[in-house]
């Protein structure tokens, strides 16, 4: 993976003092995300026509989008997929919530591996599986099944989707990938799921944002790109994680996508509320957020990408 697709290169933050525009940005609201107890401000300049939402947060790997994330024969993701398949389905018992993949991970997969092998045309007796929501479909013999790649670079693995499309009218591809904003060439966020105050402040799919790493001093672009549980404020794509930590070669497999993680530090996350609308370009791209952002940041008044950087480390006291 090619990390030119920044800032508009990898920036790290000189350690000087910059002249920050916080005095014209005030808290206008502070919620707290309840599950994991973090503090969420809604900021706003004098004109209360901008606004930014700020919070900080640990962030786990997503990959969901990707059509290396998951393969069928792979499912606990040790030698092809990025990803297990419990990421990718929710295994439960008929007349339970429960979902298996949390409670007993290698029944789940025992369930998975049984639906896998009748060709996902029957789901275990008893057991109901959940898939929809992240595993692109094809119908079969007359029913809705998992899309697997029959040709290509990507052939035997499932096709995987994220929430926000490219909305391409022609060569979406098999498994309709090229629709989907890939997570290992473009810098994304997962939005928490449920209510919470990042969706009442005005944050959904398709917001840009800012993403600033304290420890590494390195920051980039993003997007909102995907939908997540309801308990979790912090997940990355794959392109997202590498570039606050400045690694370079993408991971092969689970293990390697895992310790993408950022857990050692909280990342400061920046989301323009209503961005969805401003000036969209697609397919998505880094490139193009980047312009993205960068032509918001010049219009709100910050001359260089280190001065919103600034604003954000400004109210950070404010998030502890």
């Amino acid at each position: 993976m090619s990390l030119k697709h920044f800032l508009p290169t990898l920036l790290v933050l000189p350690l000087c003092v910059f002249v920050t525009r916080a005095q014209e940005f005030t808290v206008a609201q502070s919620k707290v995300f309840t599950p994991q107890n973090k503090k969420i401000l809604l900021l706003k300049d004098a004109s209360g026509q901008r606004k930014i939402i700020l919070f900080q947060t640990n962030l786990r790997v997503n990959t969901d989008g990707s059509p290396l994330s998951y393969h069928p024969q792979d499912p606990r993701g040790r030698t092809k997929a990025l990803n297990n398949i419990c990421n990718g389905i929710a295994v439960r018992r008929v007349g339970s919530n429960a979902n298996l993949c949390f409670t007993a991970f290698g029944e789940a997969i025992r369930v998975f591996e049984k639906f896998r092998d009748s060709d996902f045309q029957t789901v275990p007796q008893g057991f109901r599986i959940t898939w929809k929501n992240v595993l692109a479909t094809v119908r079969e013999n007359g029913k809705d099944v998992p899309c697997v790649f029959k040709s290509g670079e990507f052939k035997g693995y499932f096709g995987s989707l994220t929430a926000l499309r490219n909305d391409l009218t022609t060569n979406r591809g098999e498994c309709e990938v090229n629709d989907q904003v890939n997570p290992m060439t473009v810098p994304a966020l997962v939005l928490a799921g449920g209510q919470n105050p990042v969706k009442v402040f005005g944050a959904a799919v398709g917001d840009l944002l800012i993403a600033y790493n304290p420890r590494t001093q390195l920051f980039t672009s993003a997007i909102i790109g995907d939908t997540g549980p309801a308990d979790n404020l912090g997940e990355g794509s794959v392109s997202l994680n590498m570039k606050l930590l400045g690694a370079t070669t993408p991971p092969t497999n689970k293990q390697e996508t895992f310790r993408l993680s950022i857990e050692n530090t909280k990342v400061l996350i920046a989301i323009i509320p209503g961005s969805r609308l401003f000036n969209v370009t697609k397919p998505y791209t880094a490139d193009n957020i980047n312009q993205r952002i960068d032509q918001w940041r010049t219009e709100a008044g910050f001359t260089t990408p280190e001065k919103l950087i600034e604003l954000m480390k400004s109210f950070q006291p404010r998030l502890n």
